[in-house]
């Protein structure tokens, strides 16, 4: 048993020599954690004693047959702070080659920041302590703190201390600038396709999220998750002298995804570090943080249309949200009849009677188009073309007295239906058709009427027109500034246009990008054909 201790502290020793550990492979890796594995087992069978048959079984066991988990893995949930860190910002115009080269000093910073706070370099099977979880793209990267480094009194200290570290490095490598989120919460043991421990918790999308609205330079932490505890007595009592921070007293309600939100708060301080993109270096304190408001990504708490049922039909109709017409100035939209577009502007009128809007455009289908959207809407007979070969239909023809059946059941048996069903299915649909297309020209003439009535006054440029290119349905809001946004529902023929799909497009960057910039040309060409109504 002493030799096999002794075997695995020299291959340990042997590993460390021949294999550096930021160069170290990852079978070399494996082979250490097997063998760490091996020294465990006979570490605790030594502690507890061995029978005489325990014995025998473990000298006749295979040297290479140990547990597939590594040593001391933890499998009950626990808490972890996380820290998400991204690259927000590259030199102007850079080259491939020189974005994948920060890439990857980003990457040894971690590494090396890891290394110094908990005295050995970072190993993929150990989460004892914590875990890095890496992105696809390689510029931004989580670690989940489990256990706090000796001198630090918490995780949620040790994720800060990171989340600095990690800015001031950038600073200090003036090529790239570091956003930080923090959060914390429980997260669970799980092993991924290679068989190596990970971890997993609703804190670390969560800190990922808030880092998406954090500015270059920012750590934004989450108040109740993270400040808080990280601010209790117990934690302050034992703070490090390499790192002060101050939390901004202002605190910010962010939107972090469709219908979830979070109070966070910014972090500012000095931290003592090296730097890493130098190779290392001596020990020097810096500066760290932004106070500015963080994003607020207000956009993702609308929803593009909401859904409200139409009393006689029953059918979900779209309706544009209040927000959007509160928050916007100049709207414009292109659509069939407009016949729930009154409701909307009346319930913002009945909130604020004194809000104005700087310009409205209304499109509305003309009436020789309008016989599509009627088509669309009318639910078409599973039977209605002779298109469908009933295959046993001639065996059951044979059973039949062939000279007694007329043609009209031949078909029928044959199809379905006859030929004469058929017709007469057409022409029901046909009737119907114009009977909705007649409904559609009243309904919208009624929501012009009303529009008008209500808008007056309201708007300095109030426009209706008529268009007869039907390819889409579409609301503008101050679409041709920063901020502005696109909710497009394409219109396909033989589609209903009451449930289409629908597509956002947001101008939120420097460039609103091809797509956005398409829609805007739509429009423009719809105002030069379109006719005033």
């Amino acid at each position: 048993m002493g030799q096999e201790v002794n075997l695995a502290s020299e291959a340990n020793a042997d590993l460390d020599v021949k294999c550096p550990t930021d160069k170290r492979s990852f079978g070399a890796q494996l082979m250490r954690t097997m063998i760490l594995t091996r020294e465990s087992s006979l570490r605790r069978l030594r502690k507890n004693g061995l029978s005489e048959e325990n014995k025998a079984d473990f000298s006749a066991s295979d040297p290479t047959e140990t547990e597939d988990l590594p040593p001391d893995v933890p499998l009950i949930p626990r808490h972890g702070s996380t820290v998400s860190v991204s690259i927000a910002r590259y030199p102007a115009n850079i080259e491939e080659e020189d974005r994948v080269r920060i890439n990857t000093e980003f990457a040894s910073a971690i590494r090396g920041i890891l290394t110094e706070a908990y005295g050995r370099p970072p190993n993929r099977a150990d989460v004892n302590e914590y875990v890095i979880l890496r992105s696809g793209q390689g510029c931004s990267s989580c670690v989940c703190v489990t256990k706090p480094p000796t001198g630090h009194p918490c995780t949620q200290f040790t994720a800060l201390w990171i989340a600095a570290r990690l800015v001031v490095w950038a600073l200090a490598s003036e090529r790239c600038d570091v956003r930080a989120g923090l959060d914390g919460g429980m997260v669970q043991t799980i092993f991924d396709a290679y068989n190596l421990p990970d971890v997993k918790g609703e804190a670390i999308e969560s800190a990922a999220r808030i880092m998406d609205c954090a500015l270059p330079g920012q750590v934004l932490a989450n108040w109740e998750t993270f400040v808080k505890p990280l601010e209790s007595p117990a934690n302050q009592r034992t703070l490090s002298s390499r790192l002060f921070y101050r939390m901004d007293p202002v605190r910010h309600d962010i939107v972090v995804g469709r219908g979830v939100r979070a109070i966070v708060q910014s972090v500012i301080g000095q931290v003592t570090s090296h730097s890493y993109a130098l190779g290392g270096g001596g020990g020097h304190s810096s500066s760290f943080g932004n106070l500015e408001p963080p994003e607020a990504k207000w956009y993702l708490s609308l929803n593009p249309s909401e859904l409200s049922k139409d009393a006689e039909t029953g059918i979900k109709v779209k309706v544009p949200p209040r927000e959007l017409l509160q928050r916007h100035k100049r709207v414009a939209f292109v659509g069939i009849t407009h016949d729930k577009l009154a409701k909307v502007f009346r319930q913002v009128l009945e909130e604020d009677p004194d809000h104005t809007w700087d310009r409205i455009l209304l499109f509305f289908l003309s009436d020789e188009k309008m016989e599509w959207a009627a088509d669309s809407i009318v639910s078409h007979a599973p039977a209605r073309r002779l298109s469908v070969l009933n295959p046993n239909g001639f065996d059951v023809i044979k059973e039949k007295n062939v000279e007694e059946l007329t043609m009209q059941e031949a078909e029928t048996i044959l199809y379905g239906t006859s030929v004469k069903g058929a017709q007469d299915a057409d022409t029901q649909q046909s009737e119907k058709i114009q009977t909705n297309k007649a409904a559609l020209i009243k309904s919208k003439a009624g929501a012009r009427a009303e529009l008008e009535e209500l808008l007056t006054g309201k708007v300095r440029e109030l426009r209706f027109l008529s268009y007869d290119r039907p390819f889409y349905c579409a609301s503008y809001w101050d679409w041709d500034e920063w901020g502005g946004f696109i909710h497009v529902s394409p219109m396909i023929w033989g589609a209903d246009p009451k449930t289409c799909p629908a597509m956002n497009y947001h101008w939120i960057g420097v460039d609103p990008g091809d797509d956005y910039v398409s829609y805007q040309d739509g429009l423009s060409s719809l105002l030069r054909v379109a006719h005033p109504f």
